[in-house]
Parts: C-alpha cells; sequence; structure tokens
C-alpha cells in the first residue's frame, strides 16, 4: 500500500502532520488524489479552540479526529460499481486535510451518513483550484442571502467580514440592497468590504454600531393626509451574522428595523442572553441558515448545494463575484501546524487558507 499525509487535530489541540495507508477503494468507492484544501475559518477554528481551551480532564476525553470538508484533486481509483466518474477526472469532495480521501456515494441513501462520505462532483475545467474551492463557502454564504429573501431596495448588514462574511456581502449587494453596511473589528477587512460593494462601514470596536446603522437607514412611512416621506433611524431591514461570535446577537436586535430579518450564517455555540421584549413587540425575526435536508431538490425550494455552488462558479466565471482578493495564503500542508497558531492568534493579517498536497 503507498503512503498518505493528512492533518490532525490532537486532543489538546494542536495541529499534527499523520502518515497513513491509502486505501484501496472498495466496489461502491471512489479514491480521489487531493491537490488543494481549503480552511473552514468558522468551524475549524472552533473545534480547536473548543480543545485548547478545555480543561486537562475535559481533553482527555477528546479524540484524534481530522479537519476541513473542501478538496480538490483528481480521481485516482474507483470500484468496479462506480459509473459516476473516471479515473482522471477533476472533481470536488467534502474531504479533510489530506492527500487523498475515499468516497463513498451510496451513502447519500443512508440518514445518518457522514456527508462528507458521499459528496463529490466533478468540476469545469476552466477555473482554477482555488477558484473551485470558493464554491463550498460560497454556497454557504448564498443559502443565507437566499434565506434572507432579500428586495433591491432594502438595507442590509453583514456582520463579521470573513470568507463567508465577504461573499455574502457581494451577494446581497447583487440581489440589490442599498445600504449595504460591513460591521467587523479588522481594519483591513473592513476596508476589502468596501471595495466589495459596502456603501457604509462599521469597527464594531470603535463606533456604536446601532447608532451608526440606525443612523444611515431609511424607510418610507406614510399616514393620512400627508405625502410619503422617508424617516431617519429605522435600522436594517436585513442583517446577517457571519461570524463566531454570538455576543452581538443582542446589538443586531437592536439594530434591526420593525419587521426586521436576522439570518444566523456563522458556525457558532454556547448561549447568550437576549431580550425578548424587543423581538416580540417590534416582530423580528431570527433565523437558522444551515442547509438542513437539502440533499435533494423540491418543487418550492430548488437550491440544494450542489446546484447553489453551481450559481457561485457561474459568478465567479463572470467576473460578478470576487474571489482573489479574499486569498491570503496557498502553501504546502508542511506549513498546516504554524498557519493554524497564525489564525488563533488573531484576526488580522489572513484571510482564506489553502494547503497544497503535490
Amino acid at each position: 500500500m503507498s503512503k498518505g499525509q493528512r492533518l490532525v487535530l490532537t486532543p489538546t489541540g494542536r495541529i499534527e502532520i499523520e502518515e497513513f495507508e491509502v486505501p484501496v477503494p472498495a466496489s461502491n468507492q471512489i479514491l480521489v488524489r487531493t491537490h488543494l484544501t481549503q480552511v473552514s475559518a468558522g468551524s475549524e477554528m472552533n473545534g480547536i479552540r473548543a480543545r485548547r481551551t478545555a480543561s486537562a480532564v475535559q481533553q482527555a476525553e477528546f479524540e484524534p479526529t481530522g479537519l476541513g470538508y473542501t478538496a480538490i484533486g483528481v480521481v485516482e481509483a474507483v470500484g468496479n460499481k462506480i459509473d459516476s466518474v473516471v479515473v482522471g477526472d477533476r472533481v470536488i469532495c467534502s474531504g479533510n486535510h489530506a492527500s487523498h480521501w475515499l468516497v463513498t456515494p451510496a451513502s447519500i441513501a443512508n440518514e445518518v451518513a457522514i456527508p462528507q462520505q458521499y459528496r463529490i462532483h466533478r468540476v469545469p475545467d476552466d477555473l482554477s483550484d482555488v477558484e473551485i474551492a470558493f464554491s463550498v463557502l460560497g454556497d454557504i454564504a448564498l443559502h443565507g442571502v437566499r434565506r434572507a429573501q432579500i428586495q433591491i431596495g432594502e438595507s442590509a448588514a453583514v456582520h463579521g467580514l470573513g470568507v463567508v462574511g465577504l461573499l455574502a456581502l457581494q451577494l446581497c449587494r447583487l440581489v440589490g440592497a442599498y445600504p449595504l453596511f460591513g460591521v467587523d473589528m479588522v481594519e483591513e477587512r473592513l476596508e476589502l468590504a468596501g471595495q466589495l460593494g459596502a456603501s457604509h462601514l462599521i469597527d464594531a470596536d470603535r463606533q456604536d454600531v446601532v447608532n451608526e446603522i440606525r443612523a444611515n437607514t431609511q424607510l418610507p412611512w406614510r399616514w393620512r393626509g400627508a405625502l410619503p416621506t422617508m424617516l431617519p433611524g429605522s435600522g436594517a431591514e436585513v442583517q446577517l451574522h457571519c461570524t463566531s461570535f454570538i455576543g452581538n446577537y443582542p446589538t443586531m436586535i437592536k439594530a434591526a428595523a420593525d419587521r426586521g430579518r436576522i439570518i444566523l450564517v456563522g458556525a457558532t455555540s454556547g448561549s447568550v442572553t437576549i431580550e425578548s421584549n424587543e423581538l416580540f413587540r417590534r416582530e423580528i425575526v431570527m433565523t437558522g441558515s444551515y442547509q438542513t435536508g437539502m440533499s435533494d431538490t423540491h418543487p418550492y425550494w430548488p437550491w440544494t448545494r450542489a446546484r447553489n455552488q453551481h450559481v457561485i462558479l457561474d459568478l465567479i466565471r463572470r467576473g460578478d463575484l470576487k474571489v482573489q482578493p479574499l486569498v491570503s495564503h496557498v502553501a504546502p500542508y508542511t506549513q498546516a501546524p504554524q498557519l493554524y497558531d497564525r489564525m488563533m492568534g488573531g484576526r488580522e493579517g489572513w484571510l482564506s487558507v489553502f494547503f497544497t498536497w503535490n
């Protein structure tokens, strides 16, 4: 058997490189030789943080695990029951950070299957591996924007300008949101949001987010015997939460317009106290965005992950969705431990991180 390499998250939260035996695919399996993997700054960082901040007793209960869910490569071997791909096909799959990933497409029929076991798609040749990779995080952002049901001219605010947030901000611009607020605490990410279409930038570390949003939003208000007018201070009609930080939930509620929609896109955990009276009296809606049960299309919701990813790739191809400005590091997998330490040290100086597996 040949040997491969993979990243492993240890019980103490460190990243190690481990050698493993590359498996031979069974009759219903596909072996992918990985060329590139992309880091998810949400779920991956949350998992690392949980282990590094855990007590020694808690750490003793953790098992070593893989990281990541976006991999681009070529089909290296297939079982004799596989007819959807052939050796040499260029594909994207939900692989961990590793030189090889084994896919079992038939597992999609199993309701308890881990999605990473079966998700695999051929990809177009006219886009680079890096561009192709953004279809996964782009799908997450697009689903959140679809859930928001933004109308042309509605105000929107994106809280958290990491990769998903900056993708979501561009999608909000494409569907006609205005004014469009970018909210973060990292200056370089705020500057990039301005370049990518935000009409207003809010530094949450130095400015009052609620006051800034209310000062720059207006809604028409009609009353009998008067002409239509525009009143300031209405709040944002749509807000997308694209960060793992849940402490700003109360801020978003206060910044929302009456009947405003708040879409929870970022990977979060834990709990936070909110004022239910605000939600109740102003009819504010908070909606999760996780694509639960989105493997199959439905007449009333045709936007499966596969279709969303196709849309993202088409937007990238046409130049409507800018992804190159989001790329900060494309590095060999051997540099992964140091890069993860850097990402855990703060949000400055990095954005979308990729590992090569050549």
